[in-house]
C-alpha cells in the first residue's frame, strides 16, 4: 500500500482498534494529524500536552483499551514527561508518537533539536519514564516499531511507550506492507497446577492468613474471582490504594486499603498476618507502611507472591513462594479448588480485626454529618456518597485519595482512579475527561484539592469545546493543605504552602472561571447546600465546577507509618528503622 506515514499510521491504529487519539497540533506531527481526517479515529485536542497523556493513563484504567497520545517535536514532547511517570507507575498502558526533526536535518542544529550528547536526542528524555523508545530510524520500520511498541506496552506490567518519527517520515510515501501488524491482547498464563496446590497448603497451616490485592487484579479483570473466592473460603481481604476496587469493598471479608492514611483493620491485618498472599502489587513504600518492622509484617510472616512482572519478586521483602501469573488465571484456579481449602482461622484474632473495623465504621458514622463551616472533610465525602451509583466513576486527588478511600466503598473494579506511584498534582483535572470518554453512560465526579486545581485548570477548557460532563468538586481550602500541616507540624510555621493576596488568603473565583469558559459553576459555603448542588451538577448532564469553601484544619486519621515524619523530625538519626 503506497501510502504516507501518517496515512500508514492511521491504518494501524484502525486494525488494531484504537479509536481514540488526544494532543494538540505542531509543525512536527501535522501530517500525521491530517490522515486522521475521515478516518473514524476521535481526535481530541489539548491546551497543553500533559492534559493529553493523564487522559488517555485514565481511559486505559476505565476500558481497559489503549489509546494514542501524538505531540510535536521539543516542548510539545518533553510537556508529557510527568504525566507519563504517573502512567508508568501506575501501570497504565499508553502508546505516544511523537515528532523529530527531520531526517536529514539530523545533527545540524535543527529547529528544536536536542543534540548536545548526541544527535536529536529528544527521546532520551522518555527513558525514565517509559517502558521502552523506539527512535524509527528508517520508514521502512515505522510499522514494525508500532507494532512492538504496542506489545510492549499492554503486556506484561502494562505502561507507557513512545515512538519517536521524524516529521517528514509522516508526509513521505512508502509502500508499507500490512501483514501481520495487528497485536494479540492475550496474557499468558504461568501458574501450574503445583502452584495452586502449594497457595493451598500454605494458607491452610495458616492461623491468621490474609490476602493483599493491588493493582495487579484490576488490570487483570480479576476483581469478581477475587470476590467469589474470599467469600467462599472466607479470607480477610486488604487493599493497596491504587488497589481498591479489586473486592466488592461491602463485602465482610473486606478490611480496607492498607498505608500511613490506611484504615486501622487492614493496618493491624497488615502486622499480624502469618501467611500473606500478595496478589498483583509491587509492595510499594506508602502502602507498606515504609517497610517499618513495628508497622509492616513479622518475621515470621510467610509471604506467597503473584504478579505478572518477575522482577518484583523478593525485591524489597523476601518471599516463601513466587509465581509469576496473570492474576485472574491464579484466582479463578484457586476458586476451581476451594473445596481444597480448610481455614483454621484464629477466632481470637478474628474477633480482635473486626471489632477494630467495627470501630471505624462507627468512627465514620459519627463524623460525617458535621454542620461546621468551613466545610469538613468528612461532610462533603459524606454527601458525594449519597449521589453514587455503581455507574459512579471517582477521581481522586493526590492531596484527597486517603480520605476518599477511607469514606467510599467500592462495589466494582475501574469505578475509581488514584494517582498513587507518582502521585502528580493536577492529574485528576484531565484524568476525569479520560474516564468519561472511556465510559460515557457513566456520572465521573473529580474530587480535588484547590492546589491541584490551579495546576491543570485549564483542562475545562477541553470540557467546554467538546461538551464532555464531568464535575469537579474543588476543596478550596486557600492552601497546598496536606504540605500545609506537614510544615505546621514539624517546624511550627509555613512558607509556599497557603494562598495568599495582600496578607489575606485568595484564590482565584473558580466559579466565574468556570463560567467563562461555558460551564456551570456553583460556590457552596453552607454545609445544608451541599447535597442538593452536587445532585443539581449531576441531573444537568453538563460540564460543572463546584467550589466548596473547606476546612484548614481536617481531622486526619492515620492508622499507619511512613517514615518522611520522622526524617522531617528534630530527633532524626539517620536510621530509617
Amino acid at each position: 500500500m503506497n501510502i504516507t506515514g501518517g496515512q500508514a499510521i492511521v491504518e494501524f491504529l484502525k486494525r488494531n482498534d484504537i479509536t481514540e487519539v488526544f494532543g494538540m497540533a505542531g509543525h512536527g506531527n501535522l501530517a500525521f494529524l491530517d490522515s486522521l481526517i475521515d478516518s473514524h479515529i476521535n481526535f481530541y485536542s489539548v491546551p497543553h500536552e500533559q492534559i493529553a497523556v493523564h487522559a488517555a493513563d485514565a481511559y486505559f484504567r476505565i476500558k481497559n483499551k489503549i489509546s494514542v497520545v501524538t505531540t510535536t517535536v521539543g516542548p510539545g514532547s518533553t510537556n508529557t514527561v510527568t504525566a507519563l511517570a504517573d502512567a508508568l507507575l501506575d501501570s497504565s498502558a499508553v502508546l505516544l508518537i511523537c515528532g523529530g526533526v527531520p531526517s536529514f536535518f539530523t545533527g545540524k542544529d535543527a529547529l528544536q533539536e536536542l543534540g548536545i550528547h548526541n544527535d536529536d536526542e529528544q527521546y532520551q528524555i522518555f527513558k525514565p519514564v517509559t517502558k521502552r523508545i523506539w527512535k524509527v530510524n528508517d520508514i521502512s520500520l515505522l510499522l514494525n516499531s508500532l507494532k512492538r511498541a504496542l506489545h510492549f506496552a499492554i503486556h506484561g506490567n502494562p505502561g507507557p511507550v513512545m515512538v519517536h518519527v521524524p516529521l517528514d517520515y509522516f508526509s513521505k510515501k512508502f509502500n508499507f506492507n500490512f501483514k501481520n501488524v495487528t497485536v494479540d491482547y492475550k496474557i499468558e498464563n504461568n501458574c501450574s497446577p503445583s502452584d495452586i496446590e502449594k497457595i493451598i497448603s500454605l494458607i491452610n497451616k495458616a492461623k491468621k492468613p490474609a490476602i493483599l490485592a493491588g493493582n495487579g487484579v484490576i488490570l487483570s479483570d480479576a476483581s469478581k474471582s477475587l470476590t467469589k473466592l474470599s467469600n467462599k473460603i472466607n479470607i480477610p481481604v486488604i487493599t493497596t490504594m491504587s488497589g481498591q476496587g479489586s473486592i466488592d469493598e461491602t463485602s465482610l471479608n473486606y478490611y480496607g486499603f492498607t498505608g500511613v492514611v490506611g484504615t486501622p483493620s487492614a493496618n493491624q491485618i497488615l502486622k499480624d498476618t502469618d501467611v500473606l498472599v500478595v496478589i498483583g502489587s509491587k509492595m510499594p513504600e506508602m502502602d507498606c507502611n515504609s517497610w517499618s518492622k513495628d508497622y509492616f509484617l513479622n518475621e515470621s510472616t510467610e509471604i506467597i507472591h503473584v504478579d505478572i512482572d518477575p522482577y518484583q519478586f523478593s525485591k524489597i521483602i523476601n518471599s516463601r513462594l513466587q509465581i509469576q501469573s496473570n492474576a485472574k488465571y491464579l484466582l479463578e484456579n484457586l476458586y476451581s479448588k476451594h473445596d481444597e481449602f480448610n481455614i483454621n482461622i484464629d477466632k481470637k484474632w478474628l474477633k480482635k480485626i473486626n471489632k477494630i473495623k467495627n470501630e471505624w465504621n462507627i468512627h465514620l458514622s459519627k463524623s460525617k454529618d458535621s454542620y461546621e463551616s468551613p466545610i469538613t472533610v468528612e461532610r462533603l465525602l459524606s454527601d458525594i456518597n449519597q449521589c453514587i451509583d455503581d455507574n459512579t466513576i471517582i477521581v481522586s486527588g493526590v492531596g484527597l485519595r486517603h480520605a476518599i478511600g477511607q469514606f467510599i466503598l467500592f462495589k466494582n473494579p475501574r469505578m475509581n482512579i488514584v494517582g498513587s506511584g507518582f502521585g502528580t498534582m493536577g492529574q485528576e483535572i484531565p484524568a476525569a475527561i479520560g474516564a468519561k470518554i472511556a465510559k460515557p453512560e457513566a456520572t465521573v465526579i473529580a474530587i480535588v484539592g484547590d492546589g491541584s486545581f490551579r495546576s491543570t485548570m485549564q483542562t475545562l477548557v477541553m470540557a467546554a469545546e467538546y461538551n464532555i460532563p464531568v464535575i469537579w468538586i474543588v476543596q478550596n481550602n486557600y492552601s497546598f493543605n496536606i504540605i500545609s500541616l506537614y510544615q505546621n507540624k514539624h517546624w511550627g510555621r509555613k512558607i509556599g504552602t497557603d494562598f495568599t493576596k495582600n496578607n489575606n488568603l485568595y484564590n482565584p473565583d473558580f466559579v466565574s472561571l468556570a463560567k467563562s469558559f461555558g460551564l456551570n459553576g456553583y460556590k457552596v459555603k453552607n454545609p445544608n447546600n451541599l447535597l442538593k448542588t452536587i445532585k443539581r451538577a449531576i441531573s444537568s448532564k453538563k460540564p460543572c465546577v463546584i467550589d466548596v469553601i473547606s476546612t484548614m484544619t481536617p481531622n486526619i486519621k492515620a492508622s499507619g507509618y511512613w517514615a518522611v515524619n520522622d526524617i522531617f523530625s528534630k530527633k532524626w538519626d539517620g536510621n530509617p528503622f
